[in-house]
């Protein structure tokens, strides 16, 4: 399905990325993974084999993407398919948030999504069917306190994903927003305990009764970066197992 073609995912070392490149090796693509996490860089590498290229990158900075795009133009002369999944959640409102918080979710969910489009859009676009895929979140259509800013971020993701259908041609452009995830993230944002009982709320509540996992997501992503969704631009895919039609989860928050 993607033989010989090179993907870039970010936030590749672990999660939802990692599920990405494990799906996009097997079906033949070389991945150039990003991630600022090193050593988990590495034992993903010992685990995906050669195709499973580890560049350690800061997805939020405009020069390491710029950097991180020569690369991959020198070294393999075409990008097919940009995965912008790199990302991180802390719970916050208006009243108590940081400004080096706000800019640090900021900066990583929305800012390097638009500059690694700009900097990647020669190459996607010189692709045959060249493909951005944008990891959004449910959390970008739910009203969920305490999501200040990944929610408004994450909003604004789907809204630049729209936009580039128009402004950017020549790319295909589509955006996924996942619901309940099981990753480390999910974990980190809540603590053990209450993520503990937010996983038996969504396991006993929604209309498919379990957690997501990262490769429902890497499904959907390498669904939208093939030749069989060649036709498919501008569109929001909502892999949430049914959470969002959901009013039980007043305890509240989804993330990916």
């Amino acid at each position: 399905m993607h033989n010989n073609k090179v993907f870039l995912v970010t936030g590749a070392a672990n999660g939802i990325g990692l599920a990405i490149a494990k799906q996009a090796i097997s079906g033949g693509a070389t991945v150039i993974a990003s991630d600022i996490n090193g050593d988990a860089l590495e034992q993903s590498q010992k685990l995906l084999g050669e195709k499973y290229i580890p560049k350690i990158s800061d997805a939020s900075d405009p020069k390491a993407i710029e950097e991180l795009v020569r690369f991959i133009e020198t070294d393999f002369g075409r990008l097919d398919v940009l995965v912008n999944n790199a990302g991180a959640a802390t719970l916050n409102n208006p009243e108590t948030i940081t400004e080096d918080v706000y800019d640090f979710q900021m900066n990583l969910l929305l800012k390097g999504p638009v500059f690694f489009v700009k900097y990647a859009a020669p190459l996607l676009r010189a692709a045959n069917n060249g493909v951005v895929v944008n990891i959004s979140s449910a959390s970008a259509i739910l009203q969920l306190p305490g999501y200040c800013p990944y929610g408004m971020a994450k909003e604004a993701l789907v809204k630049f994903t729209e936009d580039c259908v128009i402004t950017v041609p020549g790319i295909r452009h589509n955006v996924i927003l996942p619901g309940v995830i099981d990753t480390l993230i999910l974990n980190n944002t809540y603590g053990k305990d209450a993520s503990d009982e937010f996983k038996k709320v969504v396991e006993t509540s929604c209309p498919v009764p379990r957690l997501g996992t990262p490769d429902d997501i890497a499904d959907g992503v390498l669904f939208l970066s093939s030749d069989q969704a060649s036709y498919i631009t501008g569109t929001q895919l909502l892999i949430d197992g049914g959470m969002s039609k959901m009013h039980v989860l007043s305890m509240s928050q989804t993330n990916t």
